[in-house]
Parts: C-alpha cells; sequence; structure tokens
C-alpha cells in the first residue's frame, strides 16, 4: 500500500562514500535493524569493489532512501539502476534520477531501472524477515528520452542538418552535420540520431517512417522552417541562438565571422588582421583563425563556411569542403538571381 501524504518537490543523487555508514544505517535501519556498522562496510565495501556506484536519495533535502548503479559486463553506454526508497516516486521523479546519471557521464545511452518502494507496513516485515523478494518495478530509459535539451533532424542533399537546442529549449546553442558514418558528430547528437532513426548502427543514413510526426518546440519549429528556406536558395538566417562559450580568441574570431555578409568571403588572414593589428603577429594567427572556426558549434548561423584561404582555396570545414563548397555556391547564385 503506498504512503498517503507524499508531496516530494524534488529529487536528487547525492554520492555515497564509506564515510557515511552511519548515516546509510539510520536510513535503512527499519529494514536492517540488525546489521552492525562493521557488517555495513563489509556489504558496502564489496559493492564497491565490485564496480558499483552508491547515492544516497534525497528527497526535498532529506535521505529518503538508496540508489546503487552498475554496469552490466563493464559497459560504458549501459547501467542498471537499482532504486530503493521509503517515499512514494512518481514518473516524471525517477526520470529525474535518470537524467542526472544520464548527466553526470554523457557516455551513458541505455538505464534499466528496478524500483522498489516499501511503505511502513512492508519496511516492519522485510526487517523481520531474510531471503524475501522486495517488490520491483522495471523500465527502460535512453538518454535521448530524458534530455533537456531537443534536437531536429532536418534532410539536405548531404544526409541531415540537426539542430540542438539550449537546455530550456528556448534558442539554438549547436548545428552539426549529420553524415553516413556519423563521423564528427557530438555523443548527444549522435545517440538522439539513432534513438530517433536517423542514423543507423552500421552508420549509414536512413528516413525513419514516422519521420515530421513528433511534436517539437517553437525553436525548433523556427529553426526547421529558417534552415530549409535558406537551403533552398533563400535568406540569411534568422533564430534566437545562444553565442558560444570559447576562448577569449575562438570567441572573437566567432563574433567578426558573424559579421560577413551573406554571399561574401573573408580570409583567415583578413580575420586575423583584424583581431590583430600588428602584421607580424597576425600573419602568424591565420592558422590558429582556422582551428577556432573548426571548432565553431555554430555553422551557418556563425557563417565559418565564408572563411577561405588566401589563395580562395576552401579549407578548414568541420563539414567536408564539400559542405562549404555547397554552401557559398548556394549563396552566390541566390544574390545573383533576379528579384
Amino acid at each position: 500500500m503506498a504512503e498517503q501524504g507524499n508531496q516530494i518537490q524534488s529529487v536528487e543523487l547525492r554520492p555515497f562514500y564509506l564515510k557515511d555508514i552511519k548515516r546509510l544505517s539510520r536510513v535503512v535501519a527499519e529494514v536492517f535493524p540488525n546489521r552492525t556498522l562493521s557488517e555495513w562496510k563489509e556489504v558496502m565495501g564489496d559493492k564497491r569493489d565490485r564496480g558499483e556506484t552508491l547515492h544516497f536519495l534525497m528527497a526535498d533535502g532529506q535521505e529518503a532512501g538508496g540508489v546503487n548503479v552498475t554496469a552490466p559486463f563493464g559497459s560504458p553506454t549501459w547501467r542498471i539502476m537499482r532504486i530503493h526508497t521509503t517515499r512514494p516516486l512518481n514518473d516524471s521523479q525517477k526520470e529525474e534520477l535518470v537524467r542526472q546519471l544520464v548527466e553526470e557521464d554523457d557516455q551513458i545511452y541505455r538505464i534499466d531501472t528496478m524500483y522498489t518502494f516499501l511503505t511502513e507496513e512492508d519496511r516492519r516485515l522485510y526487517g523481520r524477515l531474510t531471503g524475501i523478494d522486495w517488490p520491483v518495478e522495471r523500465a527502460t530509459y535512453f538518454a535521448p528520452m530524458v534530455a533537456r535539451r531537443e534536437i531536429a533532424f532536418i534532410p539536405w542533399e548531404f544526409g541531415f542538418l540537426a539542430a540542438v537546442t539550449t537546455p530550456d529549449r528556448q534558442r539554438i546553442s549547436a548545428i552539426e552535420f549529420v553524415r553516413a558514418g556519423g563521423e564528427g558528430l557530438s555523443v548527444e547528437v549522435r545517440q538522439a540520431a539513432y534513438y530517433q532513426g536517423f542514423l543507423s548502427h552500421d552508420g549509414s543514413i536512413r528516413t525513419p517512417e514516422n519521420f515530421g510526426q513528433a511534436k517539437e518546440s517553437p525553436v525548433l519549429e523556427k529553426a526547421r522552417a529558417e534552415l530549409r528556406h535558406y537551403l533552398n536558395g533563400g535568406h540569411e538566417i534568422s533564430l534566437p541562438y545562444e553565442f558560444p562559450k570559447g576562448t577569449a580568441f575562438q570567441m572573437e574570431v566567432w563574433k567578426e565571422t558573424l559579421k560577413i555578409p551573406y554571399g561574401a568571403v573573408k580570409t583567415y588572414a583578413e580575420i586575423a588582421s583584424i583581431i590583430q593589428p600588428d602584421k607580424d603577429k597576425a600573419g602568424q594567427m591565420a592558422r590558429a583563425v582556422g582551428r577556432a572556426l573548426a571548432v565553431n558549434p555554430l555553422p551557418i548561423i556563425i557563417p565559418c563556411h565564408r572563411v577561405i584561404g588566401s589563395n580562395r582555396s576552401l579549407t578548414g570545414f568541420g563539414g567536408g569542403v564539400d559542405i562549404k563548397d555547397h554552401l557559398l555556391q548556394l549563396e552566390m547564385w541566390s544574390l545573383a538571381r533576379p528579384s
């Protein structure tokens, strides 16, 4: 029977250390009333040696149970999460615990949860008995299911553009090029592409049967419309976006690149000379400008494709030189078209 009056507002995973044995024994005293501190040290040391990570489950800042996490077969991407609590959790609270675990390690893709809630009556019963199976509720989560950021996949000639939102889903924080093989993608985009069916296990690109049916946040709807219009030879992109964080030099390069008009180009050396007026020093900075643009997380919005070599060569573009050429051709032909 579920306990009444549960009004939990927040849940949190708090790491457990061996120095916390006394606290742990108090939290689960009703279930294990006869276990001594030395026995607890042995049990928890055993778990740690087996590679389990242990947490207190905090509900509104108070200890309300424990969580232990294992990596089956040493997997870097799969976890089993056992949740034992003395207060009932709803689905969104369980999801929040999973989200916190994923945010600690972005390599995790799948989490299987085993949730056990013990009422006061259960705790009295199980405190007296041993060798009994506790009631367990099982569920499976994948990282994209609990991600705060939302991702839209927009088809075009080279595969898909992935538009990524900020955690509050109000602005665009990244644009990535999803091509066959999935090379160069961030973990979150790779996981979302696989989960949504745009990227298969062998790296091939495909369009899922349910493409276009998912509900998207307003900023992603706008991003989809703006990017499609741009790719069809339309105007400059106009989107709410979060200017990326980087080194002071990288951010200066990105700010100068933002100023390059639609259909125009500048060289790496010209960008360097704006940032560093000293000609001798600027001449040594052109390569550094190229490196800064290679890690630009907002291509097209921050138009790094409009920066070229001094000999007019197309180099240093994260999406590939063929995409850089395509985007420049698209803009120049668009400007040449009669209005």
